[in-house]
């Protein structure tokens, strides 16, 4: 036992001396956190050259001791440590907290960060699900700003000629059941689910016409924690 705990405190003192200098670490209280992912590997270092020492599942609560910035992914440099040697991906951990100042209590709400292309469903300031997502390409970007839901369709067909755009040209599109279509804007921006695209570009790809594309049960997931007017936050 107490070669172990040497062990993690050595780690710990060598994670902090050589990969998460003093005057860049986020120092706060210790919080209480929520993993929002399906799961996550814990690892000794704030990077994935070390293989993980543990994993988390969706839901698992963990107590962040400080935000270190590590090695980059998707975009994100800061990483949690949630013990002795013990490290996470930040982006896959909520506060676990209530009373938003923009939200009521209680009130449901989508998140959708273009930068990481992640979407989450948020209950005040608790992420409860988050999902790998796409986004919309270059010249059909993701409008970004707060919207709401405004129409739900469970099942149907889209047609880009509805919206103006011929189907036989380079941007026209005629797509049969596609499911759990949630629209944020009347001029066809949507969470939906998105069969048509490879499942790595989940996550990593601009490929839509500005829509957020999911896979089936994370579209399914938002549809019913969703409803019309249901805030959508999209950001950078």
């Amino acid at each position: 036992m107490k070669r172990l705990l040497v062990s993690a405190i050595l780690t710990t003192l060598l994670s902090t001396l050589f990969l998460t200098p003093a005057s860049t670490v986020k120092a706060e209280a210790p919080w209480t956190g929520i993993v929002t992912a399906g799961t996550l590997n814990v690892r000794p270092a704030p990077n994935t050259r070390q293989a993980p020492i543990g994993e988390l599942k969706h839901g698992d609560t963990v107590t962040v001791l400080a935000a270190v910035p590590g090695e980059v992914v998707r975009g994100d440099e800061w990483w949690y440590q949630i013990g002795p040697g013990q490290y996470v991906y930040a982006m896959y951990v909520a506060r676990a907290s209530s009373g938003s100042a923009d939200f009521g209590p209680g009130e449901r709400w989508i998140e959708i960060n273009l930068t990481n292309k992640i979407g989450r469903a948020m209950v005040d300031e608790q992420a409860v699900y988050s999902a790998d997502v796409t986004i919309g390409r270059p010249g059909w970007g993701t409008p970004v700003g707060t919207f709401s839901i405004v129409k739900r369709v469970e099942s149907e067909t889209m047609d880009s000629s509805t919206i103006g755009i011929p189907r036989e040209s380079p941007d026209g599109y005629y797509l049969t059941d596609v499911l759990y279509t949630q629209y944020f804007l009347w001029t066809g921006q949507a969470l939906h689910y998105n069969y048509w695209v490879s499942d790595e570009a989940f996550g990593n790809a601009a490929s839509s016409r500005g829509c957020i594309g999911l896979r089936l049960e994370d579209a399914r997931f938002f549809w019913e924690f969703a409803r019309v007017g249901t805030p959508v936050v999209i950001h950078y």
